[in-house]
């Protein structure tokens, strides 16, 4: 039986090309948009790189302070990562930044490079590839000595094959002494990136104001979860501490510390407002559900269309003792056929994508062309859009496969409409 619906389904694919065309395209298009779409979001939970053990890693990147009519957001307070987050006991190590944008006026005309002002333990949170020298330590960032590290493209770019440790470079018109050259670092990565690391200390005029928003993010490396848990509620412990410093009235809420996943679900909304990642996580479920539905209509119409085409052959099948159930099979069978069909395409198609099309692909995914950008399928999650697709394909189904078993032999021979 199941052969001869095979014979019958090439049959019918071959009659009109066009609609099985439109099939193919629906189906196989969603599955390949699908595809590509979580590679971005995987490499960006997980980035690899200086980030590949950021599973163990706590990230808080905003904070909020609010009363009845006011609020102001932004990064952290410098005060409030010096003076207590930075001194917490719980983690296993500390790291935080800033970021500073720095032009370059050379004779190619203006360059842009990343310069983050980061303290000693950066190098202890962050896995990061030396080169070439070393990071700075405690002692020299307490000092404020003017050290930086920098990444290849740095190198590359004003010292090319010359000996780079201990040679001076000048950025925003003052001169520091390279300590250290790391790889350059993926443009997912996006609390490591950075073509300069210098130290915090350097900068000049860093806010204290509790009331004020600072540019600060706070990195914790946790030894496990539990440890993650430890670290939660030493954080929770110092928001209350610092509270009751602020005007009469205003809270302070901190974003954090968050999960890798936490933080790519939140970006940038206000922590009082965040409801958790499992309203986050159903929003992006029924996204993902959505895109899917609509290959689902587009098999609905065109089935319904190809029963108007179909009806001397159905009412044949009928008039030859063909029966309900097993038109309702038949055009089942067909769907699910073309959605299986449909969805090995998309695939096929990511997969040109990815390795065909790899640097081309990066470039738009990833700003700085994605460099050492490592992106690769998920299988799983095109296991999971198959068996969804199918699933959604047999539902649709079922309204034009009712509609045609219901038709009646002698009135479709008759030139009758289904």
């Amino acid at each position: 039986m199941w052969k001869t619906s095979f014979i019958q389904f090439l049959k019918i694919i071959q009659q009109n090309k066009f609609f099985t065309f439109l099939n193919l395209f629906g189906v196989s298009i969603t599955i390949m948009i699908i595809l590509i779409a979580a590679i971005k979001i995987e490499s960006t939970i997980r980035p690899g790189g200086p980030e590949k053990n950021n599973d163990n890693m706590l990230f808080i990147k905003n904070e909020v302070v609010v009363a009845e009519q006011h609020m102001s957001m932004g990064g952290l307070n410098f005060a409030i990562v010096e003076d207590y987050l930075a001194k917490m006991k719980s983690p296993e190590a500390i790291a935080f930044s800033s970021h500073t944008p720095w032009s370059f006026f050379g004779e190619n005309g203006v360059e842009e490079f990343d310069v983050r002002n980061v303290n000693a333990g950066w190098w202890q949170v962050f896995d990061f590839e030396f080169v070439e020298g070393r990071g700075f330590n405690l002692k020299e960032v307490e000092q404020g000595a003017s050290l930086i590290v920098i990444d290849e493209k740095v190198k590359n770019r004003f010292f090319q094959e010359k000996k780079t440790i201990g040679e001076l470079i000048e950025i925003a018109g003052k001169s520091y002494k390279i300590c250290g050259v790391v790889k350059e670092v993926p443009s997912n990565c996006m609390q490591a990136h950075a073509n300069v690391f210098m130290p915090y200390s350097l900068l000049e005029g860093q806010g204290r104001d509790l009331m004020q928003p600072g540019d600060y993010t706070v990195i914790f490396l946790a030894r496990d979860n539990s440890n993650k848990d430890e670290i939660k509620a030493e954080a929770e412990s110092i928001r209350r501490k610092i509270e009751p410093l602020l005007d009469e009235g205003f809270e302070l809420y901190l974003g954090g510390p968050d999960s890798p996943l936490s933080y790519y679900l939140t970006g940038w909304t206000n922590p009082h407002e965040y409801q958790g990642n499992a309203r986050e996580l159903l929003i992006l479920f029924a996204k993902f559900l959505l895109i899917l539905f609509l290959p689902a209509l587009n098999l609905v119409s065109i089935q319904l269309i190809r029963i108007h085409e179909r009806s001397e052959e159905i009412g044949v099948r009928k008039a030859f003792g063909a029966t309900r159930i097993g038109l309702i099979k038949q055009i089942l069978y067909e769907n699910t056929l073309l959605t299986f069909l449909g969805a090995v395409l998309g695939l096929v198609f990511a997969i040109i994508l990815v390795y065909g099309f790899e640097s081309a692909l990066k470039s738009t995914l990833f700003s700085d062309a994605g460099n050492n950008v490592n992106i690769q399928l998920n299988f799983g999650l095109f296991l999971i859009s198959l068996i969804v697709s199918l699933v959604l394909s047999l539902l649709s189904g079922m309204i034009p496969a009712l509609k045609m078993s219901k038709v009646e032999a002698i009135d479709v021979l008759k030139g009758g409409e289904l």
